[in-house]
């Protein structure tokens, strides 16, 4: 059985191994949990949790997407499964479940953006209904 709620700061260590092993991100395990803790508290975000018979199994965050040249979307900024669960069902319910929530918060719909080389990913989306718009180039400048 899929469960899925609203992510709490407790589920830090499950999101924070998801992060490095299903998205390939390393950075610090303390700064990951100041982070959720950050992104919590602002209403524009919301991230769900799944568990498979109480086993944490993935993640999907959510995010207001307001911008002045297009209606309001909500913008999926992560979704990540544990590979033990891939092909359960797990991603379909958390897209089910940002999905609900956007609709709920008046969205006009979902977007996303998804790196160049995840073919499975792709295929994914695509199955759940949404469809590639067009390439990007992701440009970056840190300070």
């Amino acid at each position: 059985m899929i469960d899925v709620r609203k992510a709490r700061l407790e589920d830090h260590a499950m999101i924070y191994r998801l992060g490095q092993e299903a998205l390939g991100y390393e950075i610090d395990q303390e700064f990951s949990q100041s982070r959720l803790a950050a992104v919590l508290s602002k209403p524009a975000n919301q991230i769900f949790v799944a568990f498979v018979d109480g086993e944490p199994a993935g993640y999907i965050h959510v995010q207001d997407y307001d911008v002045t040249y297009a209606i309001p979307y909500k913008n999926i900024l992560g979704l990540a499964v544990f590979d033990q669960f891939q092909r359960q069902g797990v991603g379909k319910v958390l897209i089910e479940a940002a999905e609900d929530f956007a609709r709920a918060d008046g969205a006009a719909g979902i977007r996303l953006n998804s790196g160049e080389g995840r073919h499975g990913a792709h295929l994914f989306y695509e199955a759940a209904g949404y469809e590639r718009v067009k390439s990007q180039v992701n440009f970056r400048k840190a300070f």
